[in-house]
């Protein structure tokens, strides 16, 4: 009894041809995934819409202390004479939602204006 011959040529040429065709198509559209999730992060870390938001809210207690100085101001005619009276005006100092954030006080004018205005600067 003889054993069947078992051809054992290996791959073709159109095998090969294939399974290269289709590791380069996965091959791109990974690299497009990757790629596009890399622009996707840069994009949200330059526009850091959590700093943004921490910021309005900032801006936000700064309007409510302005709104303070000016009914101070409407009632006795004058503006409070330092920051310290300002806070004094208010509950409880403010608190802030950018780190280290705080305001500036002109008693001359009644202006009040944050520290920290880039949210850049607000993590």
């Amino acid at each position: 009894m003889r054993k069947p011959r078992i051809d054992q040529r290996g791959f073709g040429f159109i095998e090969i041809v294939i399974v290269l065709a289709v590791v380069a198509v996965a091959g791109y559209l990974l690299f497009q995934y990757f790629g596009s999730t890399a622009k996707t992060v840069e994009k949200l870390q330059e526009e850091r819409p959590i700093a943004h938001a921490k910021l309005a809210a900032d801006q936000a207690t700064l309007d409510a202390v302005k709104g303070l100085v000016q009914a101070y101001q409407a009632q006795n005619g004058r503006w409070p004479a330092d920051k310290a009276a300002v806070v004094g005006l208010l509950q409880s100092p403010p608190r802030f939602q950018c780190p280290g954030n705080d305001f500036e006080y002109d008693p001359v004018t009644g202006a009040l204006r944050l520290t920290i205005t880039d949210a850049g600067r607000c993590s």
